[in-house]
């Protein structure tokens, strides 16, 4: 098959996507499996198969939505892995996890990756400021340790598909990237990625597999907004540390499991807020959706953040992510004068507000998180004629500033060439980078056992002042802690028809 095959099938199978996500139905449950021994991001074979079969019957729909590129399967060689499958009870495929069976080359490192061997350290990022066993974990690997093991859960359809479908890839990519250095540490990495299709029971009883069927050590890079509430009672039950993720929720803040990447959902609300109004615009508005949790219970708290920021709000309403006009919701806004609408909801949905405004000549600005735009909807015109204003927990995506960013569009670029950087990829790399800084804190006895459970949380328990070269403000957790600290400092962005723009460079902003 050559590429421009391949090419064709990675569309075909990307408008299938979006024609069944559509209509609520999901592509596949089967695992999806990133690991070494690969040179571009891959899916298991149950899954791509399923992607043919749904473009061989929405071929028709193809051409509309060929310029679509954000699911599971634009990776360019996604269509041609060879990952090895078997069955699982329930009818179900299961991936066999790729784990490499070679040592890695000489002078590969354990537990430094590209640029930020240095970066990456705990304590500020500096090699000067590292422990001496540091420097006999960071030894070329003369073997390959045994490989540790990770799981990622998400609503990667559905509704929320289109949105964070680029966080398994973002993940994939990161574990390919580090495994062709050597892996963390020695030890090879695994990742067992799983569709909950937004669905709380399925996410906590995906959780209960991955631990108990699969041996994962920890959860890393979760994306699921909805299906959250699953993924922390089975990390809850199953007392395993979630690493990383969208931080959605004002939970990553609350719980002694939970060791969330750069700013908290607090944070992130409150930077918001504040480039609106430095802009001029202080009547501002909100929708927030009914179906996730994290949207009814922020909107309890956006009138107090908003007159902190020196602003009122002036109008709010409840929407469904399934509602397909907002002429209401817009003319009552227009009404009460509001210049700039919170939006607590999906991209497609933000997509159908600014429509919905439009038609009555109306254009607030939006103020929402970067994550929940894909790059199709950033590219909506609709969108960008109103602007949209964000802040978010890690460092932009668009730009290379920092060795952390350098690191992560060079990881793009060799692994997973078609996909277009973007929050949900940066984020979902970022997790895996906490990873990689928590297995660095053990020192020089990662390399001499398997790594568990007790060891990430020993190792995140070592974190302090680290920004993960660049990618987050300084984080710190303790050994035992309760409760991650929230972090306010964020990173602004602003979508306009100039595209994702941002004042703050990739310098992080503190709020109040």
């Amino acid at each position: 098959m050559n590429r421009r095959t391949d090419r064709r099938l990675a569309i075909l199978a990307t408008a299938a996507l979006l024609v069944l996500a559509g209509c609520g139905t999901r592509v596949s449950h089967s695992d999806v499996v990133a690991g070494a021994g690969g040179t571009t991001v891959s899916l298991d074979n149950a899954s791509i198969q399923a992607l043919k079969t749904a473009a061989g019957s929405a071929a028709a729909a193809a051409p509309a939505a060929a310029t679509t590129t954000r699911t599971a399967a634009n990776a360019p060689a996604a269509a041609t892995s060879t990952t090895k499958t078997g069955t699982s009870t329930g009818g179900a495929p299961a991936p066999a996890p790729l784990v490499s069976g070679t040592v890695p080359a000489a002078g590969a490192r354990a537990g430094k990756t590209g640029a930020t061997a240095a970066a990456a350290k705990p304590g500020g990022g500096t090699a000067a400021a590292a422990p001496a066993a540091a420097t006999a974990a960071d030894a070329p690997c003369t073997a390959s340790g045994a490989p540790l093991k990770l799981g990622q859960v998400g609503g990667f359809s559905g509704v929320e598909g289109p949105v964070t479908a680029d966080a398994r890839n973002g993940l994939a990519t990161w574990v390919q990237y580090v495994n062709a250095h050597g892996g963390i540490a020695c030890h090879p990495i695994v990742v067992y990625a799983v569709d909950d299709g937004a669905d709380p029971a399925r996410a906590a009883a995906a959780v209960q597999d991955l631990v108990s069927n699969k041996g994962v050590q920890a959860l890393v890079g979760v994306f699921d907004p909805i299906g959250f509430p699953g993924i922390l009672s089975g990390a809850e039950k199953a007392k395993i540390p979630v690493i990383g993720g969208d931080g959605i929720d004002f939970a990553w803040n609350q719980n002694p499991y939970l060791f969330p990447t750069g700013a908290g959902l607090l944070g992130a609300i409150r930077g918001a807020l504040q480039q609106t109004v430095a802009a001029g615009k202080t009547n501002l508005g909100l929708l927030y959706c009914v179906e996730a949790s994290v949207c009814t219970n922020g909107q309890k708290i956006i009138e107090d953040e908003t007159k902190k920021a020196g602003a009122k709000l002036t109008y709010s309403s409840a929407i469904s992510l399934t509602q397909p006009d907002f002429t209401a919701q817009c003319q009552s806004a227009k009404n009460a004068g509001v210049q700039a609408m919170g939006m607590a909801m999906d991209g497609a949905s933000i997509g159908r507000v600014a429509r919905s405004c439009a038609a009555i000549s109306y254009h607030p600005e939006f103020i929402t998180n970067g994550l929940v735009l894909s790059p199709q909807n950033a590219n909506d015109p609709d969108i960008r004629r109103n602007t949209l204003a964000s802040a978010s927990a890690v460092a932009p995506w668009t730009l290379d500033d920092t060795e952390g960013q350098k690191e992560y569009h060079a990881g793009l670029a060799k692994f997973a060439p078609g996909l277009t950087p973007d929050a949900d990829s940066i984020y979902a790399w970022a997790a895996g980078k906490l990873v990689e800084a928590a297995v660095h804190g053990l020192g020089a006895k990662a390399r001499t056992a398997p790594i568990t459970t007790g060891d990430l949380m020993t190792g995140l328990g070592t974190i302090h002042n680290e920004t993960l070269g660049g990618l987050t403000p300084p984080m710190t957790f303790s050994p035992g802690q309760k409760a991650a600290p929230l972090i306010t400092c964020v990173y602004f962005e602003l979508l306009s028809d100039k595209g994702w723009t941002t004042s703050s460079g990739s310098k992080p902003q503190c709020t109040k």
